[in-house]
C-alpha cells in the first residue's frame, strides 16, 4: 500500500471498533460502509469519523510515536537479548541505514499518517448537505482539521527539518522539503496524482491554517476522549514552539491551560498513579485516546506496555535519564524494579542498562490485555512550552515561573536566577526537565533535533550529528518509485 495508492479506497472503511464511545453508538454493526452511502447517512458519517480516530490506535501513532523518540535518543536503551527498537537504540538496521521512526515494520508511519489525513479530508470535503445537523458537522470538521494538522506535524518532524533550522553544511545543506500536502480526498482513480513534497514552511502554514480553522468549530468542547478546544490551543503552542514563534507559543499554551480547567497533580501518590487508568481518567491530559482492551489493544507484541514493563521489556530507562531525578521527585513513582512475568522474579539483567535495574511504569497495561489509554498532551507540557517560549522572549526570570510551578508540583524546590549563568544554561535545564516529565511520551529526539543539537547515546557519545543525513528518516523507496514526483531525502 503506497501513498498514491491507498488513497484510492473509495468510501469503504474498515472500522477498528470500539473505544470511540458514542462515535459508534448509532452505527450499523457491519464492519464496512458501502461507498455509495458512506457520507450520505448519519451512520456513514459517524463511521468515517470513527475511522479517523481509530488511526490513532495503531502502532505508528502509539508505540512508535510514544517510545521511538526516546529510543532513538538517550532516554531508553534495549534490554540485552531484546530486539524491539534495537535499530533505534543503535542507529542501525539491516540495510546499513538506521531503523527509523518511519520504518516499515508493523505499520509504516508514512502510510498511517496519510490514512488519517484521508479520513479527515472526507469529513472536511465530502459530507452531503443536511446529513447531520450543523453543530455536529462543525464539531466533526473541527476534529478533522485538528487531527489532519496533528498527523502532518508528526510526519514533517520525521522527514524534514524544522523551520529556520535547515543546515548550511552536510548532505542536507539547503534542503527545505517537508511532506506532500493533501487537503482533498482521493475517491476515484482520477483523483490519484503524482504530487511533489511541499516545503517545510508551506507544511507549517497548512498546519497553522488547520488549527486556526478548528478553534471556533470546537469552542466549548471539553470531553477529553475526543479532540478538545484546549488540545487545539495546545497543539498550536507546540507547533509555534517548533516554528520558533515564541510569543504565540506562550500565548496559546496559556490559553490551553485556562481553557482546559485542569491543574497539576501535586501529591506523590497522585503523580505516581496519574497514568493508571484504574484510578480514573488522566488528571492532567487535555486529549486522551481511549482504548478498548477487548478489541483495540496492540497486545503482547506491539503495545507500549510490552515494550517497557511486561514480557520482554525491550526499552529500559538509561542511567543518564534516571540520574536527572532528585531523591524527592514524585516522578520516581513512574519507575519500578524490572520484573520477569514468566519466572515471577525480578529481571536482573535490567541492571545492565541502569544501575537501579528499573523499568518505566507509565505504560503498565492497567486496562488489561497489555492496553493503556494514550494522553497526547498534558498540562505539564504546556507549562514547559511556556517556560521555553518566555526564555526566548523575556529571559530567565519570566521562564522560571512556569518551570517552578511544575517543579514544586513534583516535590522539588524552586530554582532562582542565580542558579543560571545565561539563557543557554536554563535551556539545558528545561531540556532535562522535559526528559524527567515527558519520558516515553514522544519528545526527546524531536526536542534535540528542533534545536539543532546532536543526538547522543546514553553515554553522551554522539549517535547522530545534526548535519548527518540520518537526522532525517528516509521515505520508503517503494513510495518514491510509485510517485515519480516524490523526492527522497538527501543521503538515502
Amino acid at each position: 500500500m503506497r501513498e498514491r495508492m491507498f488513497f484510492f479506497t473509495g468510501l469503504t472503511f474498515i472500522l477498528l471498533s470500539a473505544g470511540c464511545g458514542d462515535i459508534l453508538d448509532n452505527t450499523e454493526p457491519s464492519t464496512a460502509i458501502p461507498g455509495e452511502e458512506a457520507l450520505a447517512t448519519v451512520d456513514g458519517v459517524n463511521a468515517v469519523r470513527a475511522s479517523m480516530y481509530s488511526e490513532l490506535h495503531g502502532f505508528a501513532f502509539v508505540t512508535r510515536m510514544m517510545l521511538g523518540p526516546d529510543a532513538l535518543a538517550d532516554n531508553t536503551s534495549v534490554l540485552p537479548g531484546a530486539s524491539r527498537f534495537f535499530g533505534l537504540n543503535n542507529n542501525s538496521s539491516n540495510n546499513g541505514e538506521r531503523s527509523g521512526l518511519n520504518d516499515t515494520d508493523t505499520q509504516n508511519t508514512y502510510e498511517a499518517v496519510y490514512d488519517l489525513i484521508q479520513s479527515a479530508n472526507l469529513i472536511l470535503n465530502e459530507v452531503e448537505e443536511g446529513v447531520v445537523d450543523e453543530a455536529t458537522l462543525n464539531r466533526y470538521r473541527g476534529e478533522a482539521h485538528t487531527l489532519r494538522a496533528f498527523a502532518m506535524h508528526y510526519l514533517v518532524r520525521v522527514l524534514g527539518y524544522e523551520p529556520g533550522m535547515i543546515p548550511d553544511s552536510g548532505p542536507g545543506a539547503g534542503f527545505d522539503l517537508g511532506i506532500i500536502i493533501r487537503t482533498e480526498p482521493t475517491i476515484t482513480i482520477e483523483d490519484v496524482d503524482d504530487r511533489p513534497r511541499s516545503t517545510v514552511e508551506q507544511v507549517y502554514e497548512q498546519i497553522e491554517s488547520d488549527l486556526l480553522a478548528a478553534l471556533p468549530l470546537l469552542e466549548g468542547q471539553n470531553n477529553t476522549e475526543y479532540v478538545t478546544e484546549a488540545f487545539v490551543q495546545g497543539l498550536l503552542a507546540r507547533v509555534y514552539l517548533y516554528w520558533s514563534r515564541y510569543a504565540e507559543a506562550d500565548s496559546y499554551a496559556t490559553d490551553a491551560i485556562a481553557t482546559s480547567g485542569l491543574s497539576l497533580v501535586t501529591d506523590s501518590a497522585g503523580v505516581a498513579d496519574m497514568f493508571d487508568e484504574t484510578a480514573g481518567d488522566h488528571p492532567e491530559s487535555v486529549f486522551t485516546v481511549q482504548v478498548n482492551p477487548s478489541t483495540e489493544s496492540l497486545g503482547v507484541n506491539n503495545s507500549p506496555n510490552v515494550y517497557t514493563a511486561t514480557q520482554w521489556m525491550a526499552q529500559i530507562p538509561t542511567n543518564s535519564l534516571i540520574d536527572l531525578y532528585e531523591a524527592s521527585d514524585y516522578r520516581l513513582g513512574w519507575y519500578a524494579p524490572c520484573f520477569n512475568d514468566d519466572e515471577g522474579s525480578p529481571e536482573s539483567n535490567c541492571t545492565s542498562v541502569n544501575d537501579e535495574g528499573w523499568e518505566i511504569q507509565k505504560w503498565n497495561g492497567d486496562l488489561g490485555q497489555y492496553a493503556d489509554n494514550i494522553p497526547h498532551m498534558r498540562i505539564a507540557e504546556l507549562l514547559l512550552i511556556q517556560a521555553e517560549a518566555r526564555l526566548n522572549t523575556s529571559g530567565i526570570s519570566a521562564a522560571l515561573a512556569p518551570l517552578n510551578n511544575l517543579r514544586e508540583a513534583r516535590g522539588l524546590t524552586a530554582l532562582s536566577e542565580a542558579d543560571f549563568t545565561d539563557n543557554v544554561a536554563l535551556l539545558d535545564e528545561l531540556l532535562d526537565e522535559r526528559r524527567r516529565e515527558l519520558v516515553a511520551e514522544g519528545h526527546r529526539f524531536f526536542d534535540l533535533k528542533r534545536l539543532g543539537r546532536n543526538i547522543p547515546f546514553p553515554n553522551s557519545a554522539t549517535k547522530i550529528s545534526y548535519n548527518s543525513h540520518k537526522i532525517l528518516d528516509d521515505i520508503d523507496p517503494a513510495e518514491v518509485e510509485t510517485n515519480t514526483a516524490l523526492e527522497q531525502n538527501p543521503g538515502y
